[in-house]
């Protein structure tokens, strides 16, 4: 009985940390959508939007590597504060139209601060989540970011990108995300490990795993930053472009799962050359309609793209942890996350840049390139490595692309397996 009080304690004390990541994802999904659209109203090209974009994701990857310091100097509450305040200041400094290298100063900021957020709610859930509720409540965390990340979307539907509306709206969502999480009764957790950099060592575990992530980096995250601007090109109402995009956050969110199961009966790689086919065709398909198709048409399309360039990181992730050790699961993870943001920071200058050359079809052009090469390294590796043994596979697990705390907290069948099977 008592074990049943703990452990029913435990789950209603998650709610809080959730509610904060929710009220963050509200946010970072209004501001994401429409702050591309907003430069470009301003009369910022394409190519300066990418610079801005690549700031942001920059600042993600400092933030990955320094802000669990800050949280062990002053603790997870006051530190989460610090991150909420700072995010809330820069977007509404946003306001004020600042000149390009100061967006771009900002957007660094608020990327490192939106990190350190993820870090302290992540580091929550590790310290309140029971070991048996774990897979669920990962679900549920998967699940909450993508929808309600695309509510903020849809928030966005009804406002003047140029108006002060949008900056105050997100501020405030992150502001919001501060008093669940200082709400929370319950000891601190144990401070996060600082991400440390592993990136040869996890590249050669997996190469193609390592790939894959960069893969989702340099596709996924940078269209969520420029396909805005994509689709104001191919001339789009901002009300159809946050429709595409909401459609694309929830094609990633649909397709994940079914292809992580089906990439639990065979060898991974298969299907990851497989998606790298079927984003060739995809991209293709979009550079020969150039935007003059029926709407529904579109929606299709951006949902299928969504759902294949998303499901490259966390399938990529768990071939990876096919061939890993135990020991190495947690370093490897946070450093195929540090892949998929150094994809996100080289991103949105490669694609943008391709669209200032060859136009709106210029980021598909991109895309059939890095697909098409990852495609073919995917396929020299199957000659120079044999599949894993099913002792050794791992079930698919869906990995948000948060904080490295968040492999802190997830068990994996390898480390719930004695050593001696291993």
């Amino acid at each position: 009985m008592a074990d049943t009080l703990v452990q029913r304690r435990s789950l209603i004390n998650v709610l809080p940390p959730l509610a904060g990541s929710g009220c963050a994802a509200v946010g970072s999904g209004l501001l994401h959508t429409l702050l591309p659209l907003r430069l470009r109203a301003f009369g910022y090209e394409t190519d300066s939007v990418g610079l801005v974009i690549t700031a942001n994701s920059m600042g993600f990857l400092i933030g990955c590597l320094t802000v669990p310091l800050l949280i062990r100097s002053v603790g997870h509450v006051r530190a989460s504060s610090v991150f909420a305040a700072a995010v809330a200041l820069t977007i509404l400094g946003l306001d004020w139209a600042p000149p390009l290298w100061a967006t771009a100063l900002l957007m660094l900021v608020t990327g490192m601060a939106a990190s350190g957020i993820a870090v302290v709610t992540e580091s929550w859930l590790n310290e309140l989540v029971p070991t048996a509720w774990r897979g669920r409540i990962l679900t549920a965390y998967i699940l909450e970011l993508a929808l309600l990340y695309g509510i903020g979307q849809l928030i966005g539907l009804r406002l003047d990108v140029t108006s002060s509306h949008m900056p105050i709206i997100a501020a405030a969502f992150y502001v919001l995300a501060l008093i669940p999480v200082a709400a929370i009764d319950v000891v601190g957790p144990v401070p996060p490990k600082t991400a440390s950099l592993h990136l040869i060592r996890a590249f050669r575990i997996s190469p193609v795993g390592a790939m894959s992530c960069l893969l989702t980096g340099m596709v996924s995250a940078t269209f969520a930053g420029i396909g805005p601007l994509y689709s104001a090109a191919i001339g789009l109402s901002q009300h159809s472009i946050i429709l595409l995009m909401a459609t694309m956050q929830i094609g990633g969110l649909a397709l994940q799962w079914p292809l992580g199961m089906l990439s639990d009966r065979f060898d991974r790689r298969y299907l990851l050359i497989w998606m790298s086919v079927g984003m060739v065709a995809v991209a293709a398909l979009m550079i020969g309609i150039g935007g003059k198709v029926p709407f529904a048409v579109l929606l299709i399309l951006f949902g299928c793209f969504g759902g294949l360039a998303e499901s490259f990181y966390p399938i990529g992730v768990a071939h990876s942890n096919d061939r890993a050790e135990p020991s190495d699961y947690v370093m490897l993870s946070s450093n195929l996350l540090l892949f998929w943001a150094i994809g996100g920071t080289l991103g949105p200058i490669a694609g943008s840049a391709s669209m200032m050359q060859l136009g709106p079809p210029g980021f598909f052009w991109y895309v059939i390139l890095l697909s098409g090469a990852f495609g073919c390294y995917a396929t020299y590796r199957l000659r120079c490595a044999a599949m894993a043994s099913d002792e050794s596979r791992e079930e698919f697990v869906a990995y948000p692309t948060t904080s490295p705390a968040i492999f802190e907290w997830i068990v994996l069948r390898k480390l719930k397996r004695p050593q001696k099977d291993l």
